[in-house]
């Protein structure tokens, strides 16, 4: 949509720093070049969070793990979500799951909240997957990724303005796909408008998560308990 009405994407160039002078807006990048601008949408969700004070602690950036086999053999293929369902399940860890357009069988849930060290952090995954679907046991894997998602203290996205011309929008859950598609309609209607009532949820202000330099001792915390009460999945 952003291609077809003009704009210009420039890919693999991350922002390193906001500044605000004279009611215009300076975007700077790694490449270089800078950005001129009145109004800045930031979507970064768990990633560039340090773009803004106090927004990085405002949002735990919890690990999410994925897999995927090789594309499936028809035979095998036609009894699994033959109707092309996207589903997860109700675990505290939830799993989510489904077939991608070249027949592969993906798996998703939780992951270690440091960076992974190698195939044995996705072994969990491969364990439920054959679990669930025994007549996929022996097909081997081809791809194996994660990727932050940024999880709020009320579990709901936020939308933060905290200065004039800055929108912010953060907190996905690990559910943006949908979620952001329609965020993203609200969120143009506002920036042209200035009209909140086009926002699907309230401007609010920037709060931390209590002692978020402990995040990752009481994130593991909670991961063990859930994991224990889901079953040890």
């Amino acid at each position: 949509a952003a291609l077809n009405a003009g704009a210009t994407l420039h890919t693999d160039t991350p922002v390193t720093g906001l500044a605000r002078d004279g009611g215009k807006w300076t975007v700077s990048t790694a490449r270089g070049p800078s950005v001129s601008a009145d109004r800045v949408v930031m979507c970064t969700n768990a990633y560039g969070g340090g773009l803004w004070p106090g927004l990085k602690p405002s949002i735990i950036d919890a690990n999410t793990f994925q897999v995927a086999t090789v594309p499936l053999p028809d035979r095998i293929r036609a009894g699994i979500f033959p109707e092309g369902h996207v589903t997860s399940d109700t675990r505290n860890l939830l799993l989510y799951f489904r077939l991608d357009h070249q027949g592969r069988l993906l798996m998703g849930g939780r992951g270690p909240f440091r960076e992974p060290k190698g195939e044995a952090d996705w072994a969990h995954l491969e364990r439920v997957m054959v679990k669930m679907f025994p007549q996929v046991a022996g097909t081997p894997f081809e791809f194996r990724w994660c990727g932050r998602v940024a999880v709020t203290r009320d579990y709901l996205p936020h939308l933060h303005e905290p200065q004039p011309g800055l929108l912010v929008d953060i907190g996905c859950q690990g559910r943006g796909v949908g979620l952001q598609t329609c965020m993203g309609g609200a969120m143009a209607q506002y920036v042209v408008t200035g009209d909140a009532n086009a926002l699907p949820v309230p401007l609010s202000a920037i709060k931390p998560f209590p002692l978020y330099p402990l995040r990752r001792l009481y994130v593991n915390a909670v991961v063990s308990w859930y994991r224990m009460t889901d079953g040890g999945v």
